[in-house]
């Protein structure tokens, strides 16, 4: 699917679904927000999608061998997911619908960050660009700032302390239908899954990546406070302050959040294996290759 053919009806339908503004706005002034936020939102999901594959076309004019079609495949689709939940009837439904928000959350928060990780858009730029500007790029990935932010236990609480203090008590539910807070939630919900995504199965260069042990620990705490939180919340329901369907929206957030991870450990597991597979296959090979026996001339 083009994501032309998607971005007028994403904006404009949406602005119609959702005359009025909130927050305490004038309608008028809540509606220009409304507006200006959702089209920023629209632009950004396709700007992701048209700078990786202009990255790619740029590397193709620099002579580079041909990308993988399965990367791009990723990439596009993680791109094409956020932007189908972030606006349009999906969005409208999550506005109204607390199982819908959940929806949002798992593909924003989880899904669509592991697909767009998968896309190794880091390598691609680096193939893109010229070996000046690649040899930058790559120091700046080995700095002290770079390595602590994609650590691994860093990740983790990024991506878990925000979502527990979310769906806490209810307090902060309001966030989700401000129009500005809102689309801000959203874009964190991105960034810590990609962050996360990246720190445990990133496929992208990392001069000092964290060992299988601490990277696989991580994924399973990740695991066990998703399930704590969605039960937490789950225990919410029907208490004052919580809106309707929040058991439901518990429910999906647990079983949801399971397939996702399921997802995450298969790729995960895949890595290792083809990593310690190739590591055997050397070692084999040479221990089969070393001295050979004296032979008598």
């Amino acid at each position: 699917m083009r994501f032309s053919a998607v971005l007028g009806d994403a904006v404009l339908g949406d602005a119609m679904q959702h005359p009025t503004g909130g927050g305490g706005m004038a309608a008028g002034d809540g509606d220009a927000v409304t507006f200006a936020v959702r089209t920023a939102v629209v632009l950004a999901w396709s700007g992701l999608a048209a700078g990786y594959l202009v990255a790619d076309r740029a590397a193709v004019l620099r002579g580079r061998t041909s990308w993988p079609a399965a990367r791009t495949a990723s990439w596009l689709s993680g791109a094409l997911l956020g932007l189908v939940v972030s606006v349009g009837p999906v969005a409208s439904a999550a506005g109204n619908s607390f199982t819908a928000h959940m929806a949002v959350h798992l593909v924003l928060g989880m899904l669509a960050p592991l697909l767009l990780v998968l896309g190794a858009p880091m390598t691609l730029v680096l193939r893109a660009v010229p070996v000046h500007a690649g040899r930058r790029l790559a120091g700046l990935a080995g700095s002290p700032p770079i390595r602590i932010l994609t650590h691994p236990v860093t990740a983790l609480v990024l991506s878990i302390t925000p979502m527990a203090l979310l769906y806490r008590d209810g307090s902060a539910l309001a966030l989700l239908h401000d129009p500005v807070a809102g689309p801000a939630l959203h874009v964190h919900f991105v960034a810590s899954g990609a962050l996360f995504a990246y720190a445990v199965v990133g496929v992208d260069p990392q001069p000092h990546r964290a060992s299988v042990t601490l990277r696989a620990g991580a994924i399973l705490v990740s695991i066990a406070a998703h399930g704590m939180i969605a039960k937490h919340l789950y225990s919410l329901s029907g208490t004052a302050g919580m809106p309707d369907g929040t058991a439901a929206a518990a429910q999906l957030m647990y079983y949801g959040g399971d397939a996702v991870h399921v997802l995450l450990l298969v790729v995960f597991c895949l890595q290792v294996y083809r990593r310690t597979g190739r590591a055997g296959r050397r070692r084999a090979g040479a221990s089969s290759s070393g001295p050979a026996s004296g032979r008598v001339v």
